[in-house]
């Protein structure tokens, strides 16, 4: 890839990393609105290390702690208002066993230490309604706009795929109107061992 590309995708990944931001901000602020005063919920928890010999892991979004059992979830949020694929394909990383068992013998946590809520646009429509909506880009050198149908419906339908058999995530729904259904889901899991 040519110093160009990769300027280009520098700029790319800043632009995801402040909608990502936003999105984990407004997640932590719609559960602490559902989950009781006993429950704790950290920003950017310290990194899990996962691969020993390397003192190399993963950094998750939140961290939220039971402080009745000292019991913790680590959420990753998954904000996308564009489209593309790597908003539902990395999260698919967390579904890794061994991944699993790593964190496990670090954490006090459920058999499955992750959850996952994806959301954003990508996943709820600009109305909120699951409709499909269409995404200009600019390219830069050429002047050239492209557009691309985003479908709503179909990066759902991915992640339900990709996600069959897990129950530990969640689409939060525009203006986080089901934000006390999450809530629940996440206490359900912290209560429950």
């Amino acid at each position: 890839m040519g110093r160009e590309a990769l300027s280009g995708r520098d700029n790319w990944q800043r632009g995801a990393s402040i909608t990502g931001s936003k999105g984990e901000k407004r997640v932590a602020k719609a559960l602490s609105r559902f989950l009781p005063d006993y429950y704790n919920i950290e920003l950017k928890p310290e990194k899990i290390i996962v691969y020993e010999e390397h003192d190399a892991g993963i950094e998750m979004d939140l961290l939220v702690t039971n402080t009745r059992n000292n019991l913790s979830l680590f959420i990753e949020v998954k904000t996308g208002n564009r489209g593309g694929n790597a908003t539902e394909e990395r999260a698919t990383k967390f579904l890794s066993e061994g991944i699993k068992k790593r964190v496990r013998r670090r954490h006090n946590t459920p058999d499955n230490p992750f959850f996952m809520i994806f959301g954003g646009h990508t996943f709820t429509g600009k109305n909120g309604k699951l409709e499909n909506f269409i995404v200009e880009n600019k390219n830069k050198k050429t002047g050239k706009i492209t557009k691309t149908t985003v479908k709503p419906k179909l990066y759902r339908e991915k992640v339900q795929v990709q996600f069959e058999g897990e129950n530990n995530y969640a689409f939060l729904e525009m203006n986080s109107t089901n934000a006390e259904e999450i809530a629940n889901q996440i206490m359900n899991i912290l209560e429950s061992k």
